[in-house]
């Protein structure tokens, strides 16, 4: 859709910063580790009407899958796999 069009070019730079220092940082990996963890509270969220909570997963839960899609279309398998070996160095 012309929307999506318009999303992947307003963050074009973004992605490509994120792929470039990824493997450096494991931001990406990061993230979908925080999301794991939060969503455990998610239905305790939803029975409290927290609404703000949920608003935060919803938007990790979409920065998540626009970054995967870039990954995965630019990206070998191999290099994909580097994105999610990061460890953190002492």
């Amino acid at each position: 859709s012309a929307d999506l069009k318009l999303l992947e070019e307003a963050t074009v730079s973004v992605c490509r910063s994120l792929v470039e220092k990824n493997p450096r940082t494991g931001n990406l990996g990061s993230l979908i580790k925080v999301f794991l963890s939060r969503t455990k509270e998610l239905k305790i969220s939803a029975e409290c009407q927290n609404h703000i909570f949920i608003w935060q997963a919803h938007n990790a839960l979409f920065i998540i899958c626009c970054l995967l899609k870039v990954f995965i279309s630019q990206m070998s398998e191999e290099e994909l796999q580097l994105h999610f070996t990061y460890e953190e160095k002492a």
